[in-house]
Protein backbone atom coordinates (compact mmCIF):
# COMPACT_ATOMS: atom_id res chain seq x y z
CA UNK A 1 0.00 0.00 0.00
CA UNK A 2 1.31 3.47 -0.78
CA UNK A 3 2.15 5.73 2.10
CA UNK A 4 -0.76 7.91 3.11
CA UNK A 5 -0.27 11.64 2.93
CA UNK A 6 -1.28 13.46 6.07
CA UNK A 7 -1.74 17.08 6.95
CA UNK A 8 1.36 18.89 8.17
CA UNK A 9 1.91 18.34 11.86
CA UNK A 10 -0.32 15.30 12.07
CA UNK A 11 0.09 11.61 11.69
CA UNK A 12 -2.47 9.27 10.18
CA UNK A 13 -5.06 8.28 12.79
CA UNK A 14 -3.45 10.62 15.34
CA UNK A 15 -5.09 12.95 17.77
CA UNK A 16 -5.59 16.58 16.65
CA UNK A 17 -2.81 18.95 17.60
CA UNK A 18 -3.33 21.49 20.37
CA UNK A 19 -3.87 24.33 17.90
CA UNK A 20 -6.38 22.21 15.95
CA UNK A 21 -8.24 21.47 19.19
CA UNK A 22 -8.27 25.18 20.03
CA UNK A 23 -9.62 25.99 16.55
CA UNK A 24 -12.37 23.39 16.93
CA UNK A 25 -13.25 24.69 20.37
CA UNK A 26 -13.27 28.31 19.14
CA UNK A 27 -15.56 27.44 16.21
CA UNK A 28 -17.92 25.58 18.57
CA UNK A 29 -17.99 28.51 21.00
CA UNK A 30 -18.72 30.99 18.22
CA UNK A 31 -21.49 28.74 16.88
CA UNK A 32 -23.07 28.47 20.34
CA UNK A 33 -22.67 32.22 20.89
CA UNK A 34 -24.30 33.17 17.60
CA UNK A 35 -27.12 30.66 18.02
CA UNK A 36 -27.94 32.09 21.43
CA UNK A 37 -27.60 35.76 20.52
CA UNK A 38 -29.62 35.48 17.31
CA UNK A 39 -32.41 33.40 18.87
CA UNK A 40 -35.02 35.74 20.34
CA UNK A 41 -36.59 32.82 22.22
CA UNK A 42 -33.30 32.26 24.07
CA UNK A 43 -33.48 35.86 25.32
CA UNK A 44 -37.16 35.45 26.24
CA UNK A 45 -36.42 32.19 28.08
CA UNK A 46 -33.71 33.91 30.13
CA UNK A 47 -36.22 36.67 30.94
CA UNK A 48 -38.79 34.10 32.05
CA UNK A 49 -36.28 32.50 34.43
CA UNK A 50 -35.52 35.90 35.92
CA UNK A 51 -39.24 36.60 36.32
CA UNK A 52 -39.66 33.24 38.07
CA UNK A 53 -36.85 34.19 40.47
CA UNK A 54 -38.57 37.54 41.10
CA UNK A 55 -41.79 35.75 41.98
CA UNK A 56 -39.97 33.66 44.58
CA UNK A 57 -38.87 36.86 46.35
CA UNK A 58 -42.25 38.62 46.29
CA UNK A 59 -43.81 37.11 49.44
CA UNK A 60 -40.71 38.06 51.43
CA UNK A 61 -40.76 41.62 50.07
CA UNK A 62 -44.46 42.04 50.84
CA UNK A 63 -43.83 40.78 54.39
CA UNK A 64 -41.00 43.30 54.76
CA UNK A 65 -43.23 46.21 53.72
CA UNK A 66 -46.17 45.00 55.86
CA UNK A 67 -43.98 44.82 58.96
CA UNK A 68 -42.32 48.16 58.22
CA UNK A 69 -45.73 49.85 57.79
CA UNK A 70 -46.91 48.34 61.07
CA UNK A 71 -43.82 49.67 62.86
CA UNK A 72 -44.30 53.14 61.39
CA UNK A 73 -47.93 53.15 62.50
CA UNK A 74 -46.85 52.04 66.02
CA UNK A 75 -48.75 48.82 65.75
CA UNK A 76 -47.32 45.79 67.41
CA UNK A 77 -45.73 43.53 64.88
CA UNK A 78 -42.92 41.14 64.41
CA UNK A 79 -39.56 42.70 63.64
CA UNK A 80 -38.90 43.40 59.99
CA UNK A 81 -36.97 40.71 58.13
CA UNK A 82 -33.19 41.07 58.14
CA UNK A 83 -33.10 41.58 54.37
CA UNK A 84 -35.69 43.51 52.38
CA UNK A 85 -34.56 42.03 49.02
CA UNK A 86 -36.30 44.99 47.34
CA UNK A 87 -33.24 46.04 45.35
CA UNK A 88 -32.45 42.45 44.39
CA UNK A 89 -36.02 42.07 43.12
CA UNK A 90 -35.70 45.26 41.11
CA UNK A 91 -32.35 44.10 39.72
CA UNK A 92 -33.95 40.86 38.53
CA UNK A 93 -36.80 42.89 36.99
CA UNK A 94 -34.22 45.00 35.19
CA UNK A 95 -32.36 41.98 33.85
CA UNK A 96 -35.68 40.50 32.68
CA UNK A 97 -36.61 43.74 30.89
CA UNK A 98 -33.13 43.88 29.37
CA UNK A 99 -33.44 40.31 28.05
CA UNK A 100 -36.90 40.97 26.63
CA UNK A 101 -35.70 44.09 24.85
CA UNK A 102 -32.54 42.43 23.56
CA UNK A 103 -34.56 39.48 22.27
CA UNK A 104 -36.81 41.85 20.37
CA UNK A 105 -33.85 43.83 19.04
CA UNK A 106 -31.82 40.69 18.17
CA UNK A 107 -34.58 39.63 15.81
CA UNK A 108 -34.21 42.97 14.02
CA UNK A 109 -30.44 43.14 13.57
CA UNK A 110 -29.08 44.33 10.26
CA UNK A 111 -27.39 41.84 7.96
CA UNK A 112 -23.99 43.28 8.93
CA UNK A 113 -24.78 42.93 12.64
CA UNK A 114 -25.94 39.33 12.14
CA UNK A 115 -22.75 38.54 10.24
CA UNK A 116 -20.68 40.05 13.05
CA UNK A 117 -22.52 37.89 15.59
CA UNK A 118 -21.88 34.82 13.44
CA UNK A 119 -18.19 35.76 13.59
CA UNK A 120 -18.35 35.88 17.39
CA UNK A 121 -18.79 39.64 17.95
CA UNK A 122 -21.76 40.95 19.90
CA UNK A 123 -23.62 43.60 17.95
CA UNK A 124 -23.09 47.07 19.36
CA UNK A 125 -26.87 47.52 19.49
CA UNK A 126 -27.09 44.69 22.06
CA UNK A 127 -24.33 45.91 24.37
CA UNK A 128 -24.85 47.62 27.67
CA UNK A 129 -27.46 47.57 30.42
CA UNK A 130 -29.29 50.90 30.03
CA UNK A 131 -32.78 49.46 30.09
CA UNK A 132 -34.54 52.78 29.52
CA UNK A 133 -32.56 53.15 26.30
CA UNK A 134 -33.35 49.56 25.31
CA UNK A 135 -37.06 50.01 26.03
CA UNK A 136 -37.12 53.21 23.93
CA UNK A 137 -35.27 51.46 21.09
CA UNK A 138 -38.04 48.86 20.91
CA UNK A 139 -40.41 51.69 20.04
CA UNK A 140 -42.44 51.47 23.22
CA UNK A 141 -43.72 54.73 24.63
CA UNK A 142 -43.60 55.16 28.38
CA UNK A 143 -45.32 57.70 30.59
CA UNK A 144 -43.14 59.83 32.85
CA UNK A 145 -44.13 57.65 35.80
CA UNK A 146 -43.12 54.51 33.90
CA UNK A 147 -39.83 56.10 32.87
CA UNK A 148 -39.12 56.92 36.52
CA UNK A 149 -39.80 53.31 37.53
CA UNK A 150 -37.59 51.97 34.71
CA UNK A 151 -34.86 54.43 35.73
CA UNK A 152 -35.03 53.17 39.33
CA UNK A 153 -34.95 49.57 38.12
CA UNK A 154 -31.93 50.50 36.00
CA UNK A 155 -30.13 51.78 39.09
CA UNK A 156 -30.73 48.39 40.70
CA UNK A 157 -28.99 46.75 37.73
CA UNK A 158 -25.96 49.01 37.96
CA UNK A 159 -25.49 49.02 41.71
CA UNK A 160 -28.42 49.05 44.14
CA UNK A 161 -29.14 45.34 43.64
CA UNK A 162 -25.47 44.31 43.82
CA UNK A 163 -23.32 46.74 45.76
CA UNK A 164 -23.58 48.96 48.85
CA UNK A 165 -22.52 51.99 46.82
CA UNK A 166 -22.11 53.10 43.21
CA UNK A 167 -18.65 53.66 41.76
CA UNK A 168 -18.88 57.40 42.41
CA UNK A 169 -20.61 59.64 44.95
CA UNK A 170 -22.00 61.58 41.98
CA UNK A 171 -24.22 58.63 41.08
CA UNK A 172 -25.98 58.69 44.44
CA UNK A 173 -29.30 60.43 44.12
CA UNK A 174 -32.71 60.43 45.73
CA UNK A 175 -34.33 57.05 45.66
CA UNK A 176 -37.71 57.51 47.24
CA UNK A 177 -39.46 54.27 47.94
CA UNK A 178 -42.30 54.12 50.39
CA UNK A 179 -43.77 50.80 49.45
CA UNK A 180 -43.43 47.76 47.32
CA UNK A 181 -42.95 48.22 43.59
CA UNK A 182 -44.13 44.69 42.89
CA UNK A 183 -47.61 45.74 41.85
CA UNK A 184 -46.20 48.60 39.76
CA UNK A 185 -43.77 46.31 37.98
CA UNK A 186 -46.50 43.74 37.31
CA UNK A 187 -49.04 46.40 36.27
CA UNK A 188 -46.59 47.92 33.80
CA UNK A 189 -45.74 44.66 32.07
CA UNK A 190 -44.14 45.55 28.81
CA UNK A 191 -46.02 44.46 25.68
CA UNK A 192 -43.05 42.13 25.07
CA UNK A 193 -43.89 40.04 28.17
Amino acid sequence: MPDEISAPGSLPDSEPSRSEEEDILTRARIARFSQSVLNEQAWFSAANELIAAMELLEPHIELFWDRLRAQVLDQKSDPEPEHSLVNVHMMLAGFAIENLCKGYLASRLTREERDAVKAGILAESLRGHDILEFVERTGMKLSETEKYLVKRIGEAIFWRGRYPSPTSHQKIGPFAQVGSDIRHIKAKRLPLF
